[in-house]
């Protein structure tokens, strides 16, 4: 059936309302939880994010947190060692940062089934009591498949769509990084270990220029060969963006809210100290779209969370990401 010309421009208008969607989902760094890529208008990609997020400032010690802190980004040639067991002193230069690099795919198999990858490679940073550590390697990779329970994108006004996901990581990332013949803590490693499973919900609704899209994931974690285990995780990621365009760039200025929780980490199914994650995050972001190439950077910051007098503070989280779109499923 040959396709009318208000057909054609309605399918172009729901390109534009679903490309908010596709790297709004960071979630918990420590936890290791993430929705991965949210699908827009059956199109398939490649993607190169970048995410930083660092942690400074202690609770009943330092009343704010920076996100902008001295050797947390770059690279500090004076790197010499991880923090042992020594005293606390509770500096405001002490941090912890994560710095990775994601190589993300969306393949869709059909109109309704979406198979989708994440291959990371981080950096953790740490800095206590003027002692640093460094420690890079691969990450955990991810593969997840998602259907397409609801579509109702043609023809309404009011469009929504709904996904149902989920997926595996795998435990390919390096555990075993040392310091002094000392294996590091599971949270100074790059990878868990651990084969985990997720189930996630992706919902949006848009009308006219204005839409909300809400993503939740649930996510079960295995143990390691050391007996440690990362709490299961839940993820709550809500964002509500606008439409803009000026002649061919379109634009999507969003307001993103970030919830994430896990009790913390289990090592022989003692639940330790001050592992916890407990944070709520918001921030604004914005995406630019020029034909099949779409550019986005977001900024979260902290508006809450319990944290214990002798932990670090969650300061904020940045991301910024190129994406190429193609091959489009009907």
């Amino acid at each position: 059936m040959i396709e009318t010309v208000s057909q054609s421009i309605m399918k172009q208008k729901l390109v534009l309302f679903f490309l908010i969607l596709f790297l709004k989902n960071f979630a918990c760094d420590i936890c290791g939880s993430f929705m991965g890529i949210t699908p827009y208008d059956n199109q398939s990609q490649i993607c190169l994010l970048h995410r930083y997020r660092v942690f400074n400032g202690y609770r009943n010690y330092q009343e704010t947190s920076n996100f902008i802190v001295p050797g947390a980004y770059k690279i500090a040639h004076n790197d010499s060692s991880i923090v042992g067991n020594e005293p606390q002193t509770h500096s405001t230069r002490d941090y912890e940062s994560y710095k990775a690099l994601e190589l993300r795919g969306k393949y869709f198999i059909s109109s309704r089934v979406e198979v989708n990858c994440i291959i990371p490679v981080q950096q953790i940073k740490t800095k206590y009591n003027d002692i640093r550590g460094e420690n890079t390697g691969i990450v955990d990779p991810s593969l997840f498949f998602g259907y397409h329970l609801i579509k109702r994108v043609n023809g309404y006004s009011l469009k929504q769509r709904m996904i149902i996901g989920t997926g595996v990581k795998f435990p390919f990332g390096n555990i075993n990084a040392q310091h002094n013949n000392k294996r590091l803590g599971i949270l100074n490693q790059n990878g868990t270990g651990s084969w985990d499973s997720f189930y996630y919900l992706n919902y949006i609704i848009s009308k006219s220029r204005f839409g909300i899209n809400s993503n939740t994931l649930f996510k079960l974690n295995g143990t390691n060969k050391y007996g440690e285990r990362i709490g299961n995780s839940i993820n709550q990621i809500i964002n509500t963006f606008v439409k803009c365009e000026v002649k061919n760039l379109k634009l999507f200025p969003a307001l993103v809210a970030n919830y994430e929780y896990t009790k913390g980490v289990y090592v022989k199914k003692r639940l330790q100290e001050n592992t916890n994650m407990n944070a709520l995050l918001l921030g604004p972001s914005l995406d630019l779209s020029y034909k099949n190439f779409v550019f986005n950077s977001s900024f979260q910051f902290n508006v809450y969370e319990r944290v214990g007098s002798q932990n670090l503070s969650t300061a904020g989280r940045w991301v910024v990401a190129l994406t190429y779109n193609f091959m489009k499923k009907n």
